[in-house]
C-alpha cells in the first residue's frame, strides 16, 4: 500500500518562509554578537592602554618621592626644604625627558660634594682645584653648558646655587652619555674629562674604573630597600 504526502504550495511557502526569517534572525545576531565583541576588545584595549598609563603614573610618583628622600638623606639639612623641592622637581623632569635613572644622578652629587651644596674641590696638593657645588663643576664648563638653557652664569656664587648646578651638571653628564653610549665610559669622563677618556680609548689603554666604582656604590646604596622605607624627608 503506498503513501503519498503531498505538501501544498502554502505549506512549502510558510516553510521557506520559517526557515529564512530563522535563518536572517541568526544572521543578525551573529552580526549583533560580533559588535559586541568588537566593542569588548576596543573596551580592553582602552583599559590595558589606561593601566599601562597609571603604571607610568606610579613609577613617576616613586621616582619623585625616591628623588626627595635622597636629596635629603645626602644634604643633612644644608638644603632648605624650598630648595630640595626645587631640586627634586628638576631632577624628576630631566630623568623623564631623558629616560634616566634619577639616582644616578644622585649617586654623582654624592660621590663629589656629598650632597654639600657649598663644596668647593680641592687637588691633591691642598689647592683649589675650581670643582663647585654638589656636582662640582668648574665655571668654563658651566657657562657653555648654560649658554645652551639660557642660563647667565658668570661667577662662582651664580654656580653654587644648587639648582643651576645640578641643571648644568647634570646637562654635562647627559651629553657625556650620548657621547659615549654608556653609563661607564661618561662617569669616567665626567671625572677625568672627555678629552683624556678620549686619548686612552684611542691609545687602547684601559680606563682606571674606580671613579666608576665607588659611584656604583653610592648607588646600590640609594636604591636600598631599607634607606627607603626608613628614610625621612
Amino acid at each position: 500500500m503506498k503513501s503519498n504526502v503531498r505538501i501544498s504550495k502554502l505549506s512549502l511557502a510558510i516553510i521557506l518562509v520559517l526557515c529564512f526569517g530563522a535563518l536572517g534572525l541568526f544572521v543578525s545576531y551573529w552580526f549583533s554578537r560580533q559588535a559586541e565583541i568588537k566593542e569588548l576588545a576596543k573596551q580592553e584595549t582602552l583599559l590595558r592602554g589606561e593601566l599601562d598609563q597609571l603604571s607610568v603614573w606610579g613609577k613617576w610618583t616613586v621616582d619623585y618621592v625616591k628623588i626627595n628622600k635622597a636629596l635629603a638623606h645626602l644634604s643633612k639639612n644644608r638644603l632648605t626644604e624650598e630648595q630640595r623641592e626645587m631640586l627634586t622637581e628638576q631632577i624628576w623632569q630631566i630623568s623623564r625627558s631623558y629616560a634616566t635613572d634619577p639616582l644616578l644622578i644622585l649617586s654623582v652629587v654624592a660621590q663629589e660634594s656629598h650632597g654639600n651644596p657649598n663644596a668647593r674641590g680641592r687637588m691633591q696638593s691642598g689647592a683649589y682645584s675650581g670643582a663647585l657645588g654638589l656636582m662640582q663643576i668648574k665655571l668654563e664648563t658651566a657657562k657653555k653648558m648654560g649658554a645652551h638653557f639660557g642660563l647667565h652664569i658668570e661667577t662662582e656664587e651664580d654656580l653654587l646655587k644648587p639648582e643651576i648646578n645640578v641643571t648644568v651638571g647634570t646637562a654635562y653628564l647627559i651629553r657625556l652619555i650620548s657621547k659615549y653610549g654608556n653609563w661607564k665610559d661618561a662617569l669616567i669622563a665626567y671625572n677625568l674629562g672627555h678629552s683624556a677618556v678620549d686619548r686612552m680609548l684611542e691609545s687602547g689603554k684601559p680606563l682606571p674604573t674606580k671613579y666608576y666604582e665607588h659611584v656604583i656604590s653610592k648607588y646600590r646604596k640609594l636604591t636600598g630597600i631599607d634607606f627607603l622605607e626608613t628614610s625621612s624627608p
